[in-house]
């Protein structure tokens, strides 16, 4: 599996999933890992999570609440419960937390793969792709055949063949064949927070030699990461949320 690559996004400071999943990795023994960003928020395991993501060395993307946190203030088109995970957030990150994550990129390529958090449409707003629609105009400025993207927490593969073509949807389910000709987005799901109906923490397994991802679903243990998360005074909808996987 020397050119596997797995992808990991949206953790959101649950480092119960985190942990779950790297441990997965390592029975995977798969040399390569990219993390799309969202370390950071809604859940209470802040500092832990960015210590552990760090030390894996390895490329790391910045997502809207990572950019969140270091502001003086959050966003005012965020809701209650994102708002109230970014302040908890944004309080415990030391100096030299804030400028890592103030660091890190929004898009980077690696291996003729791109990688970003959210749309390439418009980078200044985190866009979601959440219709064909949106994928199309994150196709638009997509110049490899292949990316990999966050930001909705919903496992999917979009693709379209041509820009005469409209974009095709399948959701991200065990073990996908990607398309050969136009261009491919795969979305990789949510390590901490998934919203797909499936509690489990989610991350891809990409094999160029046999042209497929792999999603990988992860059991972990939600009570203990419910249990912090209303230790920390936090909403209980970030809580209750992660046991129904919404």
């Amino acid at each position: 599996m020397q050119n596997a690559l797995a992808v990991i996004s949206d953790i959101h400071s649950n480092h119960e999933a985190l942990m779950s999943v790297l441990d997965d990795l390592k029975k995977q023994e798969v040399p390569k890992i990219v993390c799309l960003g969202d370390t950071v928020g809604y859940a209470s395991g802040v500092r832990s999570c960015l210590r552990t993501v760090r030390g894996l060395g390895c490329p790391v993307l910045k997502g809207n609440h990572d950019e969140a946190a270091c502001l003086p203030e959050p966003p005012e088109d965020l809701n209650e419960t994102a708002t109230a995970g970014i302040r908890f957030s944004s309080v415990r990150l030391s100096q030299t937390d804030r400028s890592w994550l103030q660091a890190l990129p929004r898009t980077i390529v690696v291996e003729g793969v791109t990688c970003t958090h959210a749309s390439l449409e418009d980078e200044s707003d985190w866009p979601y792709i959440l219709f064909t629609e949106d994928a199309h105009y994150h196709f638009v400025n997509q110049s490899t055949h292949l990316a990999f993207c966050g930001h909705t927490h919903e496992p999917m593969v979009w693709w379209q063949e041509s820009p005469k073509h409209p974009c095709l949807q399948q959701p991200g389910v065990d073990v996908v064949s990607l398309p050969v000709k136009g261009k491919v987005l795969v979305n990789v799901g949510s390590v901490g927070q998934p919203r797909d109906g499936d509690p489990r923490a989610c991350y891809v397994i990409y094999r160029p030699d046999q042209n497929t991802v792999e999603f990988r679903r992860v059991e972990y243990d939600i009570k203990r990461a419910q249990s912090k998360i209303l230790r920390a005074k936090l909403p209980g909808f970030t809580a209750e949320r992660l046991s129904l996987g919404r």
